[in-house]
């Protein structure tokens, strides 16, 4: 059973940002949108997907299709066993993808299978190679109110909310931040929350993360809960 992160957050906070620490030769990316990768040097650390000579070769898919997402995701972890990890960027456009192409087809029936794809596509992440980590980057909504703010990881629909908790589906939920630090000119740092502040699902195993608040690197991330889940902590 393989690993499976979430990362979390609002935009512009460094979701995407925070893969550059990871080791291109043992990372595939699957990009659910045609952003640009935000790594330094993507185009040569992450060549896009092809087949040659009937071998799945590349590390880069762009793709908002749930069954060519998932085919990929097998293909990697039976024939590539040289990836580590796997993310999936901005997944939750997958649902917003969904909504827009079936905006005009009338009936209910459309919500739900567009629950039921994103939470079979969160199923197969865990269905993988055992040494493989899946990091799964999806925005947030608050779902309180201005005075009384309550996040979680962004979806449509009320099935994901009120039939599954989508977010009860993770042991780890880091969230990505953007703050102001005051005792440094009012300069704009990025972070990453561990644990929750009461009013969000942020989360990790009790024990996993000393900090509260460290630095915003996926590969720090992934380090510390492999160490800590095998018992090598420090």
């Amino acid at each position: 059973m393989s690993q499976i992160i979430a990362l979390c957050g609002f935009s512009n906070v460094g979701k995407s940002t925070s893969l550059k620490y990871l080791d291109p030769s043992e990372t595939f990316i699957i990009s659910c949108t045609s952003k640009q990768l935000q790594i330094p040097g993507f185009r040569k650390k992450y060549p896009k997907v092809s087949v040659e000579d009937g071998k799945l070769v590349g590390n880069w898919l762009v793709s908002n299709n749930y069954v060519q997402i998932e085919k990929i995701m097998k293909a990697v972890s039976k024939t590539r066993p040289e990836i580590k990890t796997v993310v999936i960027d901005d997944a939750n456009y997958l649902l917003s993808n969904e909504t827009f192409q079936n905006a005009l087809n009338k009936g209910y029936e459309k919500f739900s299978v567009m629950a039921k794809n994103y939470y079979d596509l969160i199923q197969a992440c865990q269905e993988l190679r055992d040494d493989l980590t899946v990091v799964f980057i999806s925005h947030i909504e608050n779902f309180g109110t201005d005075l009384d703010p309550s996040y979680r990881m962004w979806v449509t629909g009320k099935m994901l909310i009120n039939q599954i908790n989508l977010d009860g589906l993770f042991s780890y939920i880091i969230y990505a931040e953007r703050y102001i630090d005051e005792n440094d000119g009012d300069t704009v740092k990025y972070r990453f929350k561990t644990r929750t502040d009461g009013n969000d699902t942020c989360r990790s195993v009790a024990g996993c993360f000393e900090d509260k608040y460290i630095e915003p690197n996926m590969q720090l991330v992934i380090d510390t809960i492999n160490k800590f889940e095998s018992g090598e902590e420090d």
